[in-house]
């Protein structure tokens, strides 16, 4: 083993609620492409991906110093697998499999499935890692680089940098954003916790999701509609996430959490490789239905950018960072509900686009640090979306309810807002 260097203060706040909450935060993204891909061919392929890629040689131990990467031998016997689907699994099956299949501690961050389905003519590929080395940007190049390795680009050289080590945001120079151009019309005070339905040991909970399809037409509808009113598509769905979810729960207000890249917020950002993790969470309190839903998504905008431009990174000692995972991996609530964006991933994708019929990245959530978690991108102009949750923290059930609630919203957009189910407000 090499040691390489400290890990930053995100990377180790996911590393340690990895650890010490059972696989909470490990990432799985899906990619179905078109065709049998051959087995011997895969793992050929695979091979040389991991072999090219440094980031993929990483391993996270533990000095008295603090978390450090270290370079540790290539992937392991079953780290780079394949078998067929079985009846009478469905691919998200497989997918709910992978996000409940923990990486162990101090092991390899990460491990690559492809699962054959020749009666559909697709492959199913399931990329799982520690978020330590992982954020939106990151997925979409490190997966473009598997599908150069398996397909051979047709396009020249990868226009990403995936050969380079992220180095330690924590040592970088952040340059925070300007706040918000317009007020927030109204202050929201901090709502309370959400408190879990249920209580357990953690070898009775589990990670779940429920997945929400739209189609391309039903997606280009909506973002026509958020176009024509000046608001974006995240801010649209950020706020019928807290609708949906307040109105499944009998809330007024809940806690929204957004995920934030920083990958440009750094006087050496453009130096930055595009591997690694560079991300920060913040949380905009909502209050639900207040009006029209375009000023509810600018309201949330305006909330959001006030509290962008006025976090700073924490730079924690990592000793300060594990109690603070401790703590959360103790509580019997979750802070609030969460939206994270991986944005239109056809850009990364390249020359394989065409290839690619499915691509869906889902957190894992055992711990139920959120409520609720919507996982939102864009592939071939249709939205590519999944609600993630953690059992029985959250009930499966109200998680449907919220992904009814907010698939119609989405549908029509316009439809005059219903207020919190009848009853106390929680």
């Amino acid at each position: 083993m090499t040691r390489l260097r400290r890990l930053s203060d995100v990377e180790a706040a996911f590393a340690r609620t990895h650890a010490l909450m059972h696989g909470t935060t490990q990432v799985t993204t899906h990619v179905t492409v078109r065709g049998d891909l051959d087995p011997e061919h895969f793992r050929r392929g695979a091979e040389r991906w991991a072999a090219e890629l440094p980031l993929l040689s990483l391993r996270i131990e533990e000095r008295p110093d603090g978390l450090w990467f270290t370079t540790g031998p290539g992937p392991r016997p079953g780290q780079i697998r394949h078998d067929p689907l079985g009846a009478p699994d469905s691919p998200d099956d497989v997918l709910r499999r992978e996000l409940n299949d923990v990486l162990e501690t101090g092991g390899p961050l990460w491990r690559l499935r492809l699962v054959r389905d020749p009666g559909a003519r697709a492959s199913h590929l399931y990329f799982t890692r520690n978020h330590a080395i992982s954020d939106g940007h990151s997925t979409g190049a490190v997966v473009r680089a598997l599908l150069d390795a398996l397909f051979a680009p047709t396009d020249g050289v990868s226009v990403h940098d995936v050969r380079t080590l992220p180095p330690n945001g924590d040592a970088l120079t952040y340059r925070p954003p300007a706040g918000p151009d317009a007020p927030v019309r109204e202050s929201v005070p901090r709502p309370g916790p959400l408190p879990f339905e249920a209580h357990r040991p953690w070898d009775e909970r589990g990670a779940d999701f429920v997945p929400l399809a739209f189609t391309r037409e039903e997606s280009l509808a909506l973002k026509s509609w958020c176009r024509e009113r000046g608001v974006t598509v995240n801010q649209f769905f950020a706020v019928a996430l807290a609708e949906s979810y307040a109105e499944a729960t009998g809330r007024s207000e809940v806690n929204l959490y957004t995920a934030v890249s920083l990958r440009r917020r750094y006087e050496e950002s453009a130096e930055l490789p595009d591997v690694g993790c560079f991300i920060n969470v913040l949380n905009a309190p909502v209050r639900v239905g207040r009006g029209d839903p375009a000023e509810e998504a600018r309201d949330y905008a305006a909330a959001l950018a006030r509290a962008d431009a006025a976090w700073r990174p924490p730079l924690r000692d990592h000793a300060v960072i594990r109690r603070a995972v401790e703590e959360t991996a103790a509580a019997r609530s979750a802070a609030g509900i969460c939206i994270t964006n991986v944005g239109v991933v056809d850009p990364a994708l390249g020359p394989h686009t065409a290839r690619v019929t499915g691509y869906r990245t889902v957190v894992n959530r055992v711990g139920a640090n959120y409520g609720v978690v919507l996982h939102l991108g864009t592939l071939g102009g249709a939205f590519t979306t999944a609600l993630a949750f953690g059992t029985p923290g959250t009930d499966p059930d109200t998680v449907r309810a919220v992904a009814k609630a907010l698939r119609d919203r989405a549908l029509r957009p316009a439809a005059a807002r219903r207020g919190p189910s009848a009853g106390a407000s929680r």
